[in-house]
């Protein structure tokens, strides 16, 4: 498992003069001519050093929080200026969330550039391996790219170290998107398709493919996107995990589902996906599902009014927990007002406000009893989006054929899924609504909704009421958890994000996006 086995003071020096988070400006790099030229570029592990430390930037499981920006999801009450005001539709570019996500992944292409202007300087080393290495931090500068233009729209396009007093001009998005798919295409044949040993988890020729697909997908090119996600198919070496729920522990780590990931171990970070899920567990019901999430499955059979969890498409139960479900621990999940566990509605800082919780990730056994120092890989890339980016990218071209549905069955169908398949004879209009719901159902706490959501102008239904479990009251009737809150979604304005306003100070070329 790939996880930069080296010396702790090397590294930290490599990572020092890579950049951190701290510059007031996320653009600013280190000038030309500094002690990383003198000291670096002399053999191959001075690269690997390089690489890895551009790795370090990728999503992890804090990017799930996202799903709170949609219908899906809400955050948990937390101070102004955070993700709270995000989940409510308050965007503002004060937002530390905001500026947090917009660092990042500056940080991130500053660590990729560097490698990439200076890998072909070094002459001790193995070219093959050196090609490879450059190729893993143009891979990983184009995620980057498509996360930030994915959010906030037109960004700056760098690609060399700038001198730290630059003021850079914004790139329109479809021109980045291009520079996206060019790298893509450039270092597709020059990554393997698979790795052993240590360099499991680096990037590999079907995290570029698949990639290039997403891109793709997400910009409308979706003749691009078909070929891309059906180029990933044809390598041959991915495959459905068969258990869907158990894909998200342990046993599913480094398995022929997942494409790329973020790799964590003892020592290297934790996942800590416990701190969205339930306080009885030990967490912080930091993502709250709501009502929303449960009402897009389908059953399996005839739906129970007195038990609506039964029957239901087995998909929520191993993504939620809900009122009578089997925690990991063995307990059962009680958040109703009358509860007397740790669990009960709204009863602590620490309990979800709307009764459901999420449990994707929890793998309880597998930790010890000890979650938070979870070590599970958190997927960014796994196969069956890149099924679904095939199956939509098809429809939306009205190419609707045999594979269609085979990808899209395929998903339904998996061990521990098993839903009935798609029957032939669908229209385009009523094959987008199925993949659009099955991608919210699948995908569901990956970070990945909002994209979809944004891509799909289905913002506003972030305006619908904010529900969550129903229960029976004293006098024994049903009701709905419902908190009166109204959430804002702009049209005009809030399919991307603002430019956080740190950069606008010091920047003077870098502009606004609109109504903000």
């Amino acid at each position: 498992m790939f996880i930069m086995k080296k010396n702790i003071i090397i590294l930290f020096i490599s990572i020092s003069i890579l950049g951190l988070p701290g510059c007031e400006n996320a653009l600013d790099t280190i000038p030309t001519g500094s002690v990383s030229e003198l000291i670096f570029w002399q053999n191959q592990s001075d690269a690997e050093l390089a690489v890895n430390a551009a790795y370090r930037e990728l999503d992890g499981n804090g990017i799930a929080y996202l799903s709170t920006a949609t219908e899906l999801a809400m955050h948990a009450p937390s101070g102004p200026q955070t993700m709270y005001d995000v989940a409510v539709g308050n965007l503002d570019p004060t937002n530390y969330s905001i500026r947090d996500y917009w660092a990042r992944y500056w940080v991130g292409i500053r660590k990729a550039n560097d490698p990439i202007q200076n890998i072909d300087k070094i002459e001790t080393g193995d070219p093959e391996v050196l090609a490879r290495l450059k190729a893993e931090a143009r891979f990983l500068r184009a995620y980057y790219y498509t996360m930030l233009t994915t959010l906030y729209g037109d960004v700056p396009l760098v690609t060399e170290p700038l001198d730290i007093t630059a003021q850079v001009s914004r790139t329109s998005k479809s021109e980045v998107v291009d520079f996206i798919i060019g790298e893509l295409d450039a270092i597709t044949g020059t990554l393997p398709v698979s790795y052993s040993g240590d360099d499991i988890g680096r990037a590999t020729r079907g995290a570029a493919l698949a990639l290039k697909a997403r891109v793709a997908l997400y910009n409308d090119r979706y003749s691009v996107a078909r070929d891309a996600a059906k180029a990933v198919m044809d390598l041959g070496v991915y495959d459905l995990y068969p258990d869907y729920q158990k894909l998200f522990w342990y046993e599913g780590k480094n398995s022929s589902e997942v494409i790329f990931d973020h790799q964590y171990g003892v020592g290297y970070g934790y996942t800590n996906y416990i701190s969205r899920s339930a306080a009885s567990l030990g967490g912080g019901s930091g993502v709250d599902p709501l009502r929303a999430y449960l009402l897009i499955h389908e059953y399996k059979g005839t739906q129970d009014p007195e038990n609506e969890y039964t029957g239901l498409d087995p998909r929520f139960g191993y993504n939620v927990l809900y009122p009578g479900a089997v925690e990991p621990n063995g307990a059962i999940y009680n958040s109703l007002p009358s509860s007397t566990t740790q669990d009960q509605l709204a009863s602590t800082e620490f309990t979800t406000n709307y009764g459901f919780n999420i449990v994707k990730g929890v793998d309880w056994a597998g930790d010890g009893g000890n979650p938070e120092q979870s070590t599970i890989n958190f997927i960014l890339i796994r196969y069956a989006d890149v099924l679904l980016m095939y199956a939509e990218a098809k429809i939306e071209l009205n190419e609707i054929d045999d594979s269609v549905y085979d990808a899209i069955n395929e998903v339904r169908t998996r061990p521990t899924v098993e839903m009935p398949a798609i029957t032939t004879g669908k229209s385009q209009s009523e094959m987008r609504e199925i993949v659009q719901r099955e991608r919210k159902v699948e995908l569901a706490w990956e970070g990945l909704h909002l994209f979809d959501m944004n891509r799909w102008q289905q913002g506003e239904l972030k305006t619908q009421q904010v529900l969550g479990i129903r229960y029976k009251n004293d006098a024994g009737e049903w009701v709905i958890v419902n908190n009166n809150l109204t959430r804002n979604f702009r049209p005009d304005r809030d399919y991307l994000w603002p430019i956080p306003q740190n950069e606008i100070e010091v920047n003077d070329n870098i502009g606004q996006n609109p109504n903000y």
